[in-house]
């Protein structure tokens, strides 16, 4: 067991120091067979705090996601064959925007696109969010340990979803797109999400819906658990493990939280 150093609160110093640490942030294949090795003993023993993704994993909001695209399409005439909808879960917004101006060539600048896929996209959680299923019931299993929220969902949209699923107040820190100036696929939201917390990224787990998710906790260090809830599970093997839904991936964690409260 060591200590946490308290420098990881900064992001850019501990992607550094993660890059450092391993040669290079994606792993060379023996070097990620003994991270493997040395993560799964120490999450079959300790386990500190869980990183929960927002879209897909806790709020049914990716089909909602979608349903603003498709209005944005209608609005603009875009031609959605073009627009691989399915393809950017997991991805910010932020970016999206630039790709969708430049690909269609339109005349709105992507700052102004976002503004208004934003007001269609809180439009439609106010009246239609709801939470995928067993997930809210899932977070009592977990009361023992520190948890945290890592979303590529601006502030206000994450907050608002918290708030209507009403487990705001069940994370003891939450990071947004707003937190960091590289969101996912990058390491930084999980990097800042346990940096927060206080807890080495070897001993947090994550659990992510979207190929761009499981790749920034990776990254960061975590293990990585991903759910079929957006995605089909062969689009998320670089996850550890991979689960049909968010309930079974935290009855995961809690099997293993109850082994080390076993007396041996």
């Amino acid at each position: 067991m060591f200590g946490w150093d308290p420098q990881y609160r900064d992001v850019r110093w501990a992607e550094d120091r993660l890059t450092r640490s391993a040669g290079n942030v994606v792993y060379k294949a023996s070097q990620k067979r003994w991270f493997e090795d040395k993560v799964g003993a120490m999450v079959a023993e300790d386990i500190r705090a869980v990183v929960f993704d927002l879209d897909g994993v806790l709020a049914d909001s990716e089909g909602l996601h979608i349903l603003a695209w498709e209005e944005i399409a209608r609005e603009y005439r875009l031609d959605e064959g073009r627009m691989p909808l399915h393809d950017w879960i997991g991805y910010p917004d932020t970016e999206i925007v630039k790709d969708v101006v430049r690909e269609h060539g339109l005349s709105v600048s992507p700052e102004d696109l976002l503004k208004h896929k934003r007001r269609i996209f809180r439009r439609l959680i106010a009246k239609e969010l709801k939470p995928i299923p067993g997930s809210v019931e899932a977070l009592s299993g977990l009361d023992s340990i520190l948890l945290g929220l890592a979303t590529s969902s601006s502030r206000s949209e994450a907050e608002l979803m918290l708030q209507i699923l009403g487990v705001k107040d069940r994370f003891h820190t939450i990071v947004t797109g707003n937190d960091v100036k590289r969101s996912k696929p990058e390491p930084d939201s999980y990097l800042l999400t346990v940096g927060r917390l206080g807890v080495p990224p070897e001993y947090c787990v994550a659990i992510e819906d979207s190929t761009a998710g499981v790749q920034s906790a990776r990254q960061a260090g975590l293990v990585v658990l991903a759910v079929t809830n957006s995605l089909p599970a062969d689009r998320l093997r670089a996850a550890h493990e991979v689960f049909a839904s968010t309930a079974e991936a935290v009855g995961w964690i809690e099997a293993r939280l109850r082994r080390t409260e076993t007396p041996s």
